[in-house]
């Protein structure tokens, strides 16, 4: 049970078939949840494997674009549920994969940064590091922070990154009403990118159809993650960079076109910058460019 706790939604869809017309007693998603601080210090974080081979060859893999026009049909939530009924089926395979890709059809991995809740120190050290590399990063605000802290958000986009929206208060929107959730979505920060993406907290209901038709209703896609950093745990700065370059037991590194999961609020994560992104590059990575 840890295990499924920990890692996410991988194994979570592994014993659960990925077609929406399928038995409904199957496909009602089980919501991912972080794990708690007791958790990730029974597993034993400081032990992270050297590079392996099996992560070189993935590496070289091809990342084929993703079509997302065909992968679900467009329709609101409210003519998905006259139509098909309100259990919350999971998506088709090639739709999880293009969440957990965040809709990234290049090679380049995304650095992502959720939440908020950090110090002007700590977020101007995180900017200086992205702009020294011209790296853009994508940066998932609640926004009921968002609007306390207007200068901040203000910082990140003239510095030239994006914004997206990770709810209004950091809810879990798979244990919502579908009016709960598109208020979450409506009052969360605004994203500036194309497409414009939704994280949802905790992964919970990421991979539903529910939630997948009330983003999509507001305009938004739905966006996941490959690697976890695990910072919010308070791992060291020398843990996330291995998770991130390495991979381990609990999250494979990063790869072309994936997504990494960081959030604001862990100093660790700044100093883990200046040392994961040239250790990145230096495996043959790319990143989106700010110039």
């Amino acid at each position: 049970m840890l295990a499924v706790l920990v890692t996410g939604f991988v194994p979570l869809l592994a014993s659960v078939p990925a077609s929406p017309h399928s038995d409904p007693a199957t496909l009602v998603a089980r919501p991912f949840h972080d794990p708690t601080d007791a958790t990730v210090s029974a597993m034993g974080l400081t032990s992270v494997p050297a590079h392996s081979a099996a992560t070189a060859a993935r590496r070289t893999t091809t990342v084929a674009p993703q079509n997302t026009a065909m992968a679900l049909p467009l329709m609101s939530w409210a003519a998905y549920v006259r139509t098909r009924g309100p259990v919350p089926y999971l998506v088709d395979a090639s739709v999880q994969t293009s969440i957990r890709k965040c809709y990234n059809t290049t090679r380049n991995v995304w650095l992502t940064f959720d939440d908020g809740y950090t110090s002007q120190a700590n977020l101007k050290s995180i900017l200086q590091t992205l702009g020294h590399f011209n790296v853009r990063g994508r940066f998932f605000l609640i926004g009921s922070w968002a609007r306390q802290h207007p200068d901040m958000v203000n910082q990140i986009k003239a510095a030239g990154h994006y914004v997206e929206n990770h709810t209004n208060t950091h809810a879990h929107l798979g244990q919502l009403g579908d009016s709960d959730v598109s208020s979450q979505i409506e009052y969360g920060q605004a994203s500036n990118s194309s497409p414009k993406l939704l994280r949802p907290p905790y992964g919970d209901g990421m991979f539903t159809t529910r939630v997948y038709y009330l983003a999509q209703q507001q305009g938004y896609q739905l966006c996941g993650w490959g690697t976890d950093s695990l910072d919010y745990a308070g791992v060291s700065a020398a843990v996330i960079v291995n998770k991130v370059v390495h991979g381990d037991f609990i999250t494979p590194a990063a790869g072309p076109g994936q997504t990494v999961l960081m959030h604001l609020r862990n100093t660790q994560t700044r100093y883990a910058l200046p040392i994961m992104i040239p250790a990145l590059l230096a495996e043959g990575l790319t990143f989106d460019k700010l110039r």
